[in-house]
């Protein structure tokens, strides 16, 4: 539902700047691996809020669990695994290779469990940065850009020492992630999609606010957001390979 509604609205924005049915959005599929140890641990809150004794009724007769968030009652949680494989990437490339600017995985996707030609429905969320990389990766793009809320990737953020990145290296990003700077549930995915995108042939990678898109982008201007390159080991490796 929320694919439909909001691929309807961000098509009808988008054809206002290039012309009537020049983007188009689709309804997407990403299928998980059954077996992906997310499963095991749930993390993602979904739906509304509950008191406390509905929380347990509605756990106990629908197998939920539910966890307390924010202070404001309990929510259902459920598991965020990794994106597998985009049933419609054909469908997708095939837009795209028409010039189509293509709305697709909203939400990271609706989550099917990969078994075949016969691929079942499974709650869970997948998380949108991940499935970003993925399509990003399967087109063979040259730039994945992951939009967010702040302008720039920070490090040390929040604490007198914060301080922000620019243009970084694929190695140096990786460094910082491993060092425990970029938290699983925010900018943590970020980092590891760009890392992955980057790894598998991938030349930029951008995080960044919407303001900050186009000059990220380009690398012009008097201020852009955080640009991971390829550390020149990449480079080498993939210039060797061509």
């Amino acid at each position: 539902m929320t694919q439909g509604l909001l691929g309807s609205l961000i098509a009808r924005a988008i054809d206002q700047l290039r012309g009537p049915g020049t983007a188009a959005a689709l309804i997407t599929h990403v299928t998980v691996d059954p077996a992906d140890p997310a499963f095991g641990a749930p993390s993602k809150p979904i739906g509304p809020f509950f008191e406390p004794a509905e929380a347990q009724r509605l756990a106990g007769t629908r197998g939920w669990i539910v966890q307390p968030d924010s202070g404001r009652g309990y929510r259902r949680v459920v598991a965020s695994p990794e994106p597998a494989r985009v049933i419609e990437i054909d469908a997708l490339r095939a837009l795209v290779d028409a010039g189509h600017l293509v709305i697709a995985a909203g939400g990271g996707g609706i989550p099917m469990l990969d078994a075949g030609s016969r691929g079942t429905h499974v709650d869970a969320v997948i998380d949108k940065d991940r499935a970003a990389g993925l399509i990003a990766r399967l087109l063979g793009a040259q730039a994945l850009l992951l939009v967010t809320a702040v302008d720039r990737v920070m490090l040390d953020y929040g604490q007198p020492t914060q301080s922000e990145l620019g243009t970084i290296t694929a190695d140096e990003a990786a460094r910082h992630l491993a060092a425990g700077q970029f938290p699983p549930g925010s900018m943590g995915p970020k980092i590891e999609a760009a890392l992955r995108f980057l790894a598998e042939g991938g030349e930029l990678a951008v995080i960044t606010s919407p303001d900050l898109l186009a000059a990220s982008l380009t690398g012009s201007g008097p201020r852009a957001g955080t640009r991971i390159e390829r550390s020149p080991a990449h480079a080498e490796s993939a210039g060797r390979a061509r």
